[in-house]
C-alpha cells in the first residue's frame, strides 16, 4: 500500500501549521511551498481541500495565513488518510461492482487484505498530528542541529556556541596580512 502524493502534501501542510502554532504570523501557502520544494499553485489546491474539510481556516491579506481549526491533539491521522485518499481498493476484489475474480468465494487473501487494512488505521486512529511533532528521542541528526524545515517552533531554542578561539590563532588572525605573506625573492644582480 502506499499513500498518494496528496496525502503525503496534506500531512505535510496540516503538520506545518501545527508547528508553526502560535507564531506571530501564520504560515503562507508561499512559505510552505517553499520549504518543501512543492509547487505553489499544486499546494493552493490541497489548502483548499483541507479548509473545506474544516481543518485549516485561510485568511488573505497581510498578517493572513493558514492554521488549524482543530487542536493538533484532536486530529487523527486516520482521519486525515480516509478523506484525502481516493481509493482504498486494494484488490480487485473489494469492488463489488467491478469484480471479476472466479477465485471470489473460495479465496481468503479478500479477508486477510481486509484484516491488515484495519489494522492500518486501528494504528493510525491512535496517531494525533500533536505526536507526529514530538522530539524524536533516537534523532540520528547531529548534535546541535536543528531541523531546518521544521520552523519557528524551534526558534526559541538557541544554537550551542562554537567553542571561542585560542588566543594564538586569535592573535594570528588579526595580524597585517603583509606579515602572513611570504617574503619576495631578491633578484640577483647581474
Amino acid at each position: 500500500m502506499r499513500l498518494t502524493q496528496w496525502t503525503d502534501y496534506s500531512l505535510r501542510v496540516l503538520m506545518y501549521c501545527a508547528a508553526c502554532d502560535g507564531r506571530e504570523h501564520p504560515p503562507t501557502v508561499n512559505e510552505i511551498a517553499e520549504a518543501h520544494g512543492i509547487s505553489r499553485s499544486h499546494l493552493t489546491k490541497i489548502v483548499m481541500i483541507l479548509a473545506a474539510n474544516g481543518w485549516i481556516a485561510t485568511t488573505r491579506g497581510r498578517g493572513g495565513g493558514l492554521r488549524l481549526l482543530k487542536p493538533a491533539n484532536e486530529l487523527t491521522l486516520g482521519e486525515i488518510v480516509r478523506q484525502t485518499e481516493t481509493d482504498m481498493t486494494l484488490v480487485e476484489c473489494f469492488d463489488k461492482k467491478n469484480n471479476t475474480c472466479r477465485l471470489d468465494g473460495y479465496c481468503r487473501l479478500k479477508d486477510a487484505l481486509y484484516k491488515a487494512m484495519k489494522g492500518f488505521f486501528d494504528v493510525l486512529d491512535g496517531v494525533t498530528l500533536a505526536d507526529l511533532l514530538a522530539p524524536v528521542a533516537t534523532s540520528k541528526a547531529q548534535a546541535g542541529l536543528l531541523p531546518h524545515l521544521i520552523p519557528i517552533q524551534f526558534a526559541s531554542l538557541k544554537m550551542p556556541k562554537k567553542a571561542p578561539a585560542s588566543t594564538a590563532s586569535a592573535a594570528a588572525a588579526k595580524r597585517p596580512s603583509a606579515a602572513r605573506k611570504p617574503a619576495k625573492a631578491k633578484a640577483k644582480a647581474g
